[in-house]
């Protein structure tokens, strides 16, 4: 029998041939590596830093980098969560869009960046550095997390060029202090300003008219058809502010949904926002709406089951959820004040079980005629074992509604999965919340 060693060749030619062609493999498995390397981490003189929860400092980034590219520059636009140290090195300045969510803390794509770049001691002497800062007054921790990045960059050695700059609900005045800011650094006007196209409003029903706190369903119709779940609505108001509402309908239902809690100011005056779609507005009227994409509270990868939890005017978040989700397994936890008065919405979910769109529904009134209240964060902590079991290795779990409810959510899904589960789950994109 011939072995294959029998058939090689002495022949030194043959052989010389072979090391060419070697060396020429290897040079261009070497030349692609790095080709890939070089497109993966694109290097900038400005980089534009963001770290967005909603979308609006991404929004507010990738502007700003367009406004630099149109003036001669060298610019890019990248998030937290893909940012690297080289990149952050070979930029000669830095300029940073960071939002602060909860009492202080990092929004979700950044929580990475936090634990792990923001760890390092790395060199960014040279590079000059700006931070604009995205926040909400009424939270104590106002701003918190743009200020540790503007203070870990000049930490690292980075020169700021301004002190950071806060930003309280998109105040105007403060973006104009940032424009000028961009300006100088070489930016130029950008045509982008988007108010939104004409929404006709073909309903509006207050569906607790009985309760204490009025919440209305509005349902508006356009030529404009492309969202998915978890996007928002946005409107301006008469002062000038801008308002994201959770679109609570899919494009193939014909309509635009929302629900909006009537809030009302100090003085006893509705709302910007709410006044306006409540009765600044009459049926039949358009209105401009905005249609935002909100990736970070989108469908969670896979086909794992769900855990939604939310309360008052936060279904509207999750009921498109519920309507894309279709083969996924759904369990609601959903709660309200009064089960007879502000349980429009929950006996529609009633229904939803009934006909197996959920595959389980829990409700939690705050505020019943007998008995005693109860809050969704109390289911969570009840059933902890059952929520446990219902994730499993693939599930997901959606939040949506206030910031006090969604902070108490936390903490309970916390002491049922751990706090591990909750960090990892928050990076991963299986805890995603959209909470006001």
């Amino acid at each position: 029998m011939t072995s294959y060693l029998d058939n090689l060749t002495d022949d030194p030619v043959r052989w010389a041939w072979a090391g060419v062609w070697a060396a020429g493999f290897i040079a261009v498995s070497l030349w692609a590596a790095f080709k890939g390397r070089r497109k993966s981490e694109v290097t900038s003189e400005y980089l534009v830093l963001y770290a967005s929860q909603t979308g609006q400092a991404e929004e507010i980034a990738r502007d700003n980098a367009a406004s630099l590219a149109t003036g001669g520059r060298d610019a890019q636009a990248i998030s937290t969560d893909k940012v690297t140290v080289a990149q952050l090195r070979a930029a000669k300045h830095i300029l940073c869009v960071i939002s602060t969510t909860g009492e202080g803390d990092a929004p979700d794509e950044a929580l990475r960046f936090e634990k792990t770049l923001m760890r390092e001691a790395s060199n960014l002497a040279g590079r000059s550095v700006a931070v604009l800062a995205l926040g909400d007054s009424k939270y104590d921790q106002f701003c918190a997390f743009g200020h540790r990045v503007f203070n870990w960059l000049v930490s690292c050695g980075a020169e700021a060029v301004a002190p950071a700059i806060e930003v309280d609900d998109l105040d105007a005045a403060a973006l104009k202090i940032w424009h000028d800011l961009l300006t100088a650094l070489g930016g130029q006007e950008t045509v982008h300003e988007d108010t939104g196209l004409p929404w006709r409003l073909e309903a509006r029903t207050c569906v607790n008219p009985q309760g204490s706190h009025p919440l209305y369903h509005l349902s508006f119709t356009s030529q404009m058809t492309e969202w998915q779940a978890g996007d928002l609505a946005e409107i301006t108001t008469p002062l000038g502010h801008r308002r994201d509402y959770s679109i609570a309908s899919l494009p193939e239902d014909g309509r635009l949904d929302l629900y909006v809690r009537e809030v009302r100011k100090a003085n006893g005056e509705r709302g910007d926002g709410s006044g306006l779609l409540i009765e600044g507005i009459q049926v039949g009227d358009s209105l401009p709406l905005r249609i935002k994409s909100h990736k970070g509270f989108h469908m969670p990868k896979g086909d794992g089951p769900l855990l939604l939890i939310g309360a008052g005017s936060g279904l509207a978040g999750l009921r498109a959820h519920i309507l894309q989700a279709q083969a996924r397994k759904v369990w609601l936890v959903y709660g309200e004040r009064h089960p007879e008065h502000d349980g429009a919405l929950a006996d529609e979910m009633k229904i939803w079980r009934d006909d197996a769109r959920l595959a389980r529904l829990d409700l939690a009134f705050s505020r019943p005629d007998h008995g005693e209240g109860q809050y969704v964060q109390a289911i969570v902590n009840a059933q902890a074992a059952d929520i446990r079991s219902w994730l499993g290795t693939d599930g997901a779990v959606l939040c949506c509604g206030g910031r006090d409810m969604g902070l108490a959510v936390e903490r309970a899904l916390a002491c049922a999965l751990g706090q591990a589960w909750v960090d990892d789950a928050k990076v991963s994109g299986r805890y995603r919340r959209d909470l006001y």
